[in-house]
């Protein structure tokens, strides 16, 4: 049985923003005789607000944190939660006092169910200086040094680039991958990945890597507009 599983920020709405209302209309009635899952970085309070209850709801499972905290219609589980040592955030925490960039606007770790999102910029930071940061990025690299420096110095995480201006981090082998192990416990699927952080070191790499039903989307919810309308 065919399953479409979808990531949400920069596939079913672009990064940073709620869902486009024709789009979201088009979506509901497309998915009316399809399943369909979603699997996303973010908790799921974030997920609602950006694309709404009803795609959501009627979602067969949907992922949240990387896939550690399911959602099964009324059941949730959490999975693989672990704390942040003093060490840790201290290492995090001087990592952004040492940062060349020079937009820092606070709140740099959020904890989630079974991750963290890390940002040198800052929960704080508008979408404007979000995409300051992703320029800045862009010629510094600073995430994949970040990601490599972190995971190297404290091995039983490994972290992912994930949004504009942020990291995902999890346990060891926690990463959005898993989700297909549970997809297939209950049923045969064959699952169509839709994905934007698909290049390696990007959050949705363990789904796109050697899976042939997968799209790279690159150009936002428009991009997996014109590739729902060929199905």
């Amino acid at each position: 049985m065919k399953l479409y599983l979808f990531d949400v920020d920069g596939v079913l709405c672009d990064t940073g923003c709620k869902i486009d209302p024709e789009f979201q209309s088009w979506f509901i009635d497309w998915s009316k005789d399809k399943q369909y899952a979603l699997i996303t970085g973010g908790e799921r309070t974030s997920t609602l607000a950006q694309i709404g209850h009803t795609i959501v709801d009627n979602s067969y499972m949907s992922f949240h944190c990387m896939g550690n905290h399911i959602f099964i219609k009324d059941r949730d589980y959490k999975i693989n939660q672990f704390d942040l040592s003093e060490n840790e955030i201290a290492w995090l925490e001087e990592f952004v006092r040492k940062s060349g960039c020079r937009i820092k606007t606070g709140n740099h770790i959020e904890i989630r169910t079974g991750s963290v999102n890390f940002s040198v910029a800052g929960r704080n930071a508008t979408l404007a200086q979000k995409k300051q940061y992703l320029a800045w990025d862009g010629i510094s690299n600073e995430r994949t040094v970040l990601i490599d420096q972190f995971t190297t110095t404290f091995p039983h995480y490994e972290a992912f680039i994930g949004g504009n201006a942020s990291i995902d981090i999890c346990l060891l082998g926690a990463n959005k991958g898993k989700c297909v192990d549970y997809l297939g416990m209950n049923r045969h699927f064959n699952i169509e990945f839709f994905g934007d952080k698909c290049f390696k070191g990007g959050i949705d790499y363990p789904l796109y890597h050697n899976r042939e039903n997968s799209h790279y989307i690159k150009n936002g919810y428009k991009g997996t507009w014109d590739i729902l309308r060929q199905i």
